[in-house]
């Protein structure tokens, strides 16, 4: 079955009778599961290349734990029972620790990490979280050609299994460039043609960027009419909204109706209220979404446990400055008229969003100025940190900067152009510290809400900053939200970094500890298990995890990386 029975019963009860019809449907899961393993608990027969013993496993259901050993052979799991050690080549004892399904990240950004000719495809700060799939090709950026890297990680090897969606973003600048343009009826015949060939070549479905260009530019209808090759396809239409701050309800409303218009399954990533007068407002974003479930459409949600998000510094200006119709106008900001139009409609959004500031802005990266890595956008007006590029001598890009006493209003002006130099010399990495805890906690209690770190491959040597959740993610979710602050129990939390995406995004024979299924496994102290990644230290790297399988081969082997390169392309399955 392509989607989760729990949804096609919210879509037929709503999400009242649904909520308890999902937990009969778990409890009798866990019972069935429970009451088998029980019976067939000493029938391990036979040999194997590796078996993992006395642990407590979480089948990746919501089960209660149960104690059992796990035969693997040939990339799988072909026994849950006891077993001898002398039948097993290689024994791991996961005594006093829990035995899970490898962790699917359903939100990542790899592509650029992917070797671009040999060598194969490593993703250890992944793996140190116990991830042993990633989904890639989110936000409307991929590979343009998905068979062809396929194609190259399948014959290079990867360290873990990829899926991945087809970005609209990458095929719309394909087509048209940058252009603020709708699409002529040739191009939009180009784009779906794209779309239809990635989905050929085993896409999961198409990704939308609709806060990034070029896809910002993009009216409904046009994504309405890419997603239709896409339910065609059997796929999933995945979503970074137009807006997750003051429009925030708009952009859900949005992405519902492209699900209603063309009956595609909605995926809304990264799920979030933005900005101090938005905060309080994740009831109304989830109401949202439960309506649409009650009302027959399929739309499913990730997630970062953080209060902070990562993205480029752009996101900050008027969509319209990046447009390539305007002339190539960003390098045309120095210009005094065009700057305070600029500035003025950057401080009008400031204002809609409820900042009076940008203290909630710091640099994760600058490939031009590395000084200004690790400090705010304030600090870098306020400092004179901010220098043009060697070949521009070194003078302050931001001319108005004397360390003279001035008003609120104008320095507010200083700190927006500090913005729009960042920009215009060479962009920049930011982290934006702009959503609530309780509304963080208020997302994660939902059950239908799974994991996604928004990360690529964190290199350890970098001279940046980024956000710690491409080393923190799943760690924390178990250790902070799980264990520490009880939002939901250890075996649920499981449940949704495994068995729910995999049923979400048609991945067979994954997220579950379950025979015949893919030996994709993870050993875990649960007593233990935190993220140690912080904003001042984000490459510091995760507690408690020992083991994790991929395919059925050791690829952290005691918290020791290993040389294994197990990991598959996973092909959407029809």
């Amino acid at each position: 079955m392509r989607f989760t029975s729990l949804f096609l019963t919210k879509t037929r009860l709503g999400f009242k009778a649904a909520a308890v019809s999902a937990l009969l449907l778990m409890i009798a899961a866990s019972a069935v599961t429970y009451l088998w393993l029980r019976r067939n608990a000493s029938t391990c027969t036979g040999q194997f290349e590796l078996a993992i013993v006395g642990g407590e496993i979480l089948d990746g259901l919501g089960s209660p734990a149960i104690r059992a050993d796990l035969g693997i052979r040939d990339k799988r799991i072909v026994c849950i029972g006891t077993i001898d050690r002398s039948q097993a080549a290689r024994v791991i004892d996961a005594s006093g620790f829990t035995v899970a399904p490898g962790f699917i990240d359903v939100h990542t950004h790899v592509e650029r990490n992917v070797p671009a000719r040999t060598g194969a495809f490593l993703a250890p700060n992944f793996v140190r979280q116990g991830v042993t799939t990633l989904i890639t090709g989110n936000c409307g950026r991929s590979f343009l050609d998905l068979g062809k890297a396929f194609s190259q990680l399948e014959a290079n090897g990867s360290e873990v299994n990829i899926a991945s969606f087809i970005g609209h973003n990458t095929i719309r600048h394909q087509v048209m460039g940058d252009t603020a343009a709708a699409p002529s009826a040739d191009q939009l015949a180009k784009m779906k043609s794209y779309v239809a060939a990635a989905m050929r070549d085993g896409a999961l479905g198409l990704s939308t960027g609709l806060e990034y260009i070029p896809g910002t530019f993009a009216r409904t209808n046009e994504i309405v009419e890419l997603a239709s090759v896409v339910r065609a396809g059997n796929g999933i239409y995945v979503s970074h909204l137009r807006n997750e701050g003051a429009d925030g309800p708009a952009a859900i409303a949005e992405a519902i109706s492209i699900g209603r218009r063309t009956g595609v399954h909605v995926h809304i990533s990264h799920f979030k209220a933005e900005g101090p007068n938005q905060w309080g407002s994740a009831t109304a974003r989830l109401n949202l979404v439960k309506q649409a479930l009650d009302n027959g459409v399929m739309v499913s949600l990730d997630q970062y446990p953080y209060t902070a998000s990562s993205t480029t510094i752009a996101v900050l200006l008027p969509s319209w400055v990046s447009s390539a119709g305007a002339g190539g106008l960003r390098h045309r900001l120095d210009d005094p008229a065009m700057r305070a139009r600029v500035r003025g409609e950057m401080l009008e959004k400031l204002k809609m969003t409820g900042w009076h500031d940008y203290s909630f802005a710091r640099v994760s990266y600058c490939g031009f100025n590395r000084a200004v890595v690790g400090l705010t956008i304030p600090e870098i007006t306020q400092t004179h940190a901010l220098l043009r590029p060697q070949r521009d001598g070194g003078k302050p890009i931001n001319a108005s900067l004397n360390g003279a006493a001035e008003s609120p209003d104008h320095n507010l002006e200083r700190q927006a152009d500090t913005v729009i130099d960042l920009f215009s010399h060479g962009d920049a990495q930011m982290v934006f510290f702009n959503m609530s805890e309780d509304d963080v906690e208020t997302i994660i209690r939902e059950p239908q809400v799974m994991f996604g770190s928004d990360s690529g491959v964190r290199d350890e040597s970098s001279e940046a900053l980024p956000h710690p959740r491409g080393l923190g993610t799943f760690p924390r979710v178990l250790g902070v939200f799980s264990r520490d602050k009880h939002l939901f129990s250890m075996e649920e939390a499981i449940r949704r970094m495994t068995s729910l995406p995999a049923q979400t995004f048609g991945l067979n024979g994954r997220g579950e500890i379950k025979e015949n299924y893919y030996a994709d496994l993870v050993v875990f102290d649960r007593n233990r298990v935190i993220d140690t990644a912080t904003y001042e230290r984000p490459l510091s790297t995760p507690q408690g995890i020992y083991y994790v399988l991929v395919n059925g081969a050791v690829v952290l082997d005691h918290e020791v990386l290993t040389k294994a390169r197990s990991g598959l392309v996973l092909r959407r399955q029809s």
